[in-house]
């Protein structure tokens, strides 16, 4: 059924879409609703994004974000297991769900004939599933089987899980979305239930509608199904911080699972709700370093030196307080994961004094905005690029105005961000070897 997702896999630049003119409602229970408008065919993508992942989990509960984004397809009082979903596919939509570290979202895509039957049943499903124990323990086995092939069974991603794990030494990151395996087989119905009645509730969500209807369709209909229920006492987030990082960390992850090596390493760089000038700096520079075709690690690794045979690096600006900026490079044969590292690192010490060249700055500025143009022809596009956006602190106008805010970026903000992002004692260096016969 319902896929689980570590973050966002494909990241369109969420800010595309300068041209949508998004519309804005709050009920008087708190439910935000935005609707963005797009008539060119008679469909809707409607979403809810619930403000709560994997962060918001008690300690020694991980997994709990995620358990229930499984459980929310197991019946209400008016339906059976399974059919909330049959019911969308019989009215010809699609549907699929997600976790992540600070929010849990539901969407369709379904002709907007039938938006209201969605809204009524996302409406039932906030405040009324029927967790019953013997769905709970057969859910269980389905969420561990999910962690075993998705985590435990791939190398790669077990390394990624334990080098996040080591990159945050205090903040709730550091915890897998999908939860800690033990943890996981702990959690118990009372868990679950507390967890949903906190936090499944009008004030702490967020309706994404992106199709052919307007605000005040919408509104009426919202009003109808969630407008009577009622909101939930819940409190600011308050994480605990990062502190200060005195020393780098290196993680070897021995596999009979891979044939080829991989490295890895993460540095610890603010989110856009933390510096937000730094943020939209990271996310030029990733594309002047990082992009896997085009970037400085390809041309170095891959073309020059021919020491590797992809190199790529990533940053993920969402989030609360610090995220990662990734460089993933895997060798040629016969090169050693010692050579690649012991390479990078005088790479990146040339970096941190590099004078970047105007013309090419603003040629990767416009190739990053002229990217995601066509995004704004895709109404799931529209509505995950908004939704995760809104859930993890960003403004509709920080959204709207973000292709302005990038061609701001200039020479300067570079020669002040860059040298910041490549701080060993904020890093963790992760090899994954294979293991020899």
């Amino acid at each position: 059924m319902k896929f689980f997702l570590f973050f966002i896999i494909i990241f369109f630049s969420k800010f595309a879409f300068a041209e949508f003119k998004p519309q804005h409602h709050i009920l008087e229970n708190g439910l935000e609703i935005v609707v963005l408008e797009n008539n060119r065919i008679p469909a809707v993508a409607h979403s809810i994004w619930y403000k709560v992942g994997s962060a918001d989990e008690p300690n020694g509960k991980s997994g709990i974000a995620h358990f229930l984004e499984h459980l929310m397809f197991k019946g209400t009082d008016k339906l059976k297991p399974g059919e909330f979903s049959q019911i969308v596919s019989i009215n010809g939509g699609k549907e699929n769900a997600f976790t992540s570290k600070n929010y849990t979202g539901y969407f369709q895509l379904i002709h907007k004939s039938k938006l209201e039957l969605i809204m009524s049943l996302e409406a039932d499903r906030m405040k009324n599933i029927k967790l019953i124990e013997k769905e709970f323990e057969n859910e269980k086995k389905v969420v561990l089987e999910e962690r075993y092939s998705r985590v435990d069974n791939n190398p790669s991603a077990l390394l990624s899980e334990q080098i996040n794990a080591a990159l945050y030494m205090n903040h709730p990151y550091k915890k897998p979305i999908i939860g800690w395996e033990h943890e996981i087989k702990n959690l118990n119905l009372g868990d679950v239930t507390k967890f949903y009645k906190k936090y499944y509730a009008p004030n702490n969500a967020i309706i994404v509608i992106c199709g052919d209807v307007n605000l005040d369709e919408v509104v009426k209909i919202a009003k109808k199904y969630f407008g009577v229920i009622k909101p939930s006492k819940i409190d600011k987030r308050s994480w605990t911080l990062e502190p200060t990082q005195h020393a780098p960390r290196k993680i070897t992850l021995k596999s009979k699972d891979t044939a080829i090596p991989v490295f890895k390493r993460h540095y610890l760089v603010p989110t856009y709700t933390k510096s937000k000038k730094e943020s939209l700096t990271l996310e030029v520079f990733s594309e002047i370093l990082g992009n896997p075709s085009t970037g400085m690690l390809f041309e170095e690794f891959v073309k020059n030196k021919k020491l590797a045979t992809s190199a790529s690096a990533y940053y993920y600006p969402d989030g609360f307080g610090d995220t990662s900026f990734t460089i993933s490079i895997i060798p040629k044969k016969n090169i050693s994961l010692e050579e690649i590292e012991s390479h990078l690192n005088k790479y990146l010490n040339k970096i941190k004094k590099k004078t970047f060249n105007k013309n090419e700055l603003q040629k990767v500025k416009k190739r990053i905005v002229n990217n995601t143009i066509f995004a704004q022809d895709s109404l799931y596009m529209g509505m995950r690029i908004f939704g995760s956006s809104l859930s993890t602190g960003y403004s509709l106008k920080e959204i709207t105005n973000w292709p302005k805010d990038i061609d701001l970026i200039s020479i300067a903000d570079l020669q002040t961000f860059v040298p910041n992002i490549f701080n060993k004692n904020k890093s963790v260096t992760g090899y994954l070897l294979p293991i020899e016969k």
